[in-house]
């Protein structure tokens, strides 16, 4: 009869260790979390100051939303540079590609090189920039839309909804602008900055003006800092160690 007693009270001494011992892991997860972020934050800071000549590198993306070509770019070329190197960027998208707009009886109309889909897959992407405040954010969820793994084909309601959960973005009003006036408003005004352009084949990218034809996009677009930043030093340093061990 004891015995027993004695085995729950180590089970609950037990259980309740393991809990605090997981509350203290989480508490210096979360520090290290914010430790790695500040650091950031501070070597973006010394590096504009040590470099106050250094512009931003400008880049520019022309796409539409279910070209294969354009969602491997997005998912392995753009992807990376987004998330490492923003801060020292001026990023433009423009989600039309090669859709055509007319206007029949007062209204917009599109017509895109993969059908009605495309069409409206283009609107969410317009609409995300326009309505996501963190312009980040708005990159990495169109990126997240275009993504070739999303079961429903990518750039859709369900696909918006599903990166909305994982961003922690709301899709509802994305959609909502997709489906508005507001929608064909936008793409319209893309596709008025994208004619201007006379591009031949999409993805059509332009890093500071010149159109690009790499394959490492994040290299090339390194090569356009007369000063690298970090991220784009640290990336060298990597390849060359990976080149050595290869050697």
């Amino acid at each position: 009869m004891y015995t027993k007693y004695i085995l729950c009270f180590v089970y609950i001494f037990v259980y309740i260790n393991t809990q605090e011992v997981e509350i203290v892991s989480n508490a210096l997860g979360n520090a290290n979390v914010i430790i790695k972020l500040i650091e950031e934050d501070l070597e973006i800071a010394k590096y504009k100051i040590l470099n106050t000549k250094e512009k931003k590198v400008n880049i520019k993306l022309y796409y539409e939303c279910l070209c294969p070509d354009c969602r491997r770019f997005d998912s392995k070329e753009l992807k990376k540079v987004v998330e490492r190197l923003t801060p020292y960027l001026k990023i433009e998208t423009y989600p039309y590609g090669n859709a055509k707009t007319s206007h029949i009886n007062g209204k917009i109309e599109f017509k895109c090189q993969h059908g009605p889909k495309e069409c409206y897959g283009n609107k969410l992407h317009a609409c995300s920039l326009n309505i996501i405040n963190n312009a980040t954010d708005a990159l990495l969820f169109n990126i997240c839309m275009t993504d070739p793994e999303h079961p429903s084909g990518g750039s859709d309601d369900p696909t918006a909804d599903a990166c909305g959960e994982k961003m922690a973005i709301d899709a509802k009003t994305i959609k909502e602008c997709a489906k508005s006036e507001k929608g064909n408003e936008l793409l319209e005004q893309y596709g008025i900055e994208s004619d201007k352009v006379h591009y031949k084949y999409v993805p059509y990218v332009l890093i500071n003006g010149n159109e690009w034809t790499g394959n490492n996009f994040m290299k090339d677009v390194c090569a356009a800092f007369s000063t690298p930043p970090p991220p784009c030093v640290e990336e060298k340093s990597q390849n060359e160690k990976f080149l050595n061990v290869a050697v």
